[in-house]
């Protein structure tokens, strides 16, 4: 996970890919949280609020 500051100078493909990968470890976690495998279901708060960032820079 890149700090704020760091996602600002990423490039669009790059923003874009990082997305694309920050979904994909949501997924995993949900699924996780929901089996009852997970033992850090914090993650799942910390990864939208991480790909709601990108989103946002993204847009701006």
């Amino acid at each position: 996970m890149y700090k704020l500051e760091e996602l600002k100078k990423l490039e669009k493909k790059k923003l874009l890919e990082e997305i694309k990968k920050a979904e994909k470890e949501l997924f995993k976690d949900g699924f996780e949280v929901k089996t009852g495998q997970a033992k850090a279901s914090h993650k799942l708060r910390i990864n939208k609020r991480y790909i709601a960032q990108m989103k946002t820079l993204l847009n701006s």
